[in-house]
């Protein structure tokens, strides 16, 4: 934004610094909102690749987890399920997403107004936010469903109401700690540039009312 803050600093003054006009500025928020948006884009794909390509080393040769069985009588059928599909369920929701953030360039790269600009500026950073909430919540769900099988799967055990206090507590805070990195790889990868778009948003919102 050194661009734009220069321009901004010497808008309009009659010193060596050449006047800028209003519609050059908003032209290059316009430039950098549409650059930021196709980051956001890419980071998106480039996630949806690097899982896959996790998953592809944690499968064998028949397509089931390595180290995983869900064949077993005593295996929980949820459990099961989102072993098979787990990878299906997520690639099907990140591509919906890459979708989404591809039409939200697209409709920012055309922009034709100001207006409508800031109001793609706006729908770009809810899409991020519904993005980055349901992969929170599918996180959550898999461990839910993960801590249910292990306890399933051990019914047959006797444990003391103690030992199974101790093992909640220690998956729940196992499960916060992942989620508190994700959400943080989140903040600071997203965050910075949804921050960013947002600065832009303000800009026009200033145009607009001058």
């Amino acid at each position: 934004m050194k661009e734009l803050d220069l321009l901004k600093k010497h808008w309009n003054e009659t010193k060596d610094f050449p006047k800028v006009s209003t519609a050059e500025i908003e032209k290059m928020i316009h430039k950098k909102s549409s650059s930021i948006v196709m980051w956001i884009l890419f980071i998106s794909i480039l996630e949806f690749l690097c899982l896959n390509l996790v998953s592809y080393f944690f499968l064998d040769d028949d397509g089931i987890n390595v180290n995983v069985s869900v064949n077993r009588p005593e295996s929980n059928s949820s459990f099961a399920f989102m072993i098979e599909n787990i990878d299906y369920i997520s690639g099907t929701i990140s591509l919906f997403f890459i979708v989404l953030f591809y039409f939200n360039y697209r409709k920012i790269h055309v922009a034709s107004s100001t207006k409508m600009l800031m109001k793609q500026i706006i729908k770009t950073r809810k899409t991020v936010n519904y993005y980055i909430y349901t992969n929170i919540v599918m996180i959550l769900i898999c461990f839910i469903i993960a801590t249910v099988n292990i306890f399933q799967s051990n019914e047959n055990q006797q444990f003391s109401t103690e030992n199974y206090i101790i093992a909640i507590s220690v998956l729940s805070i196992v499960c916060l700690l992942f989620l508190g990195v994700v959400w943080l790889y989140y903040k600071l990868v997203y965050g910075i540039l949804i921050k960013r778009l947002m600065k832009n948003h303000k800009e026009l919102e200033k145009i607009d009312l001058e």
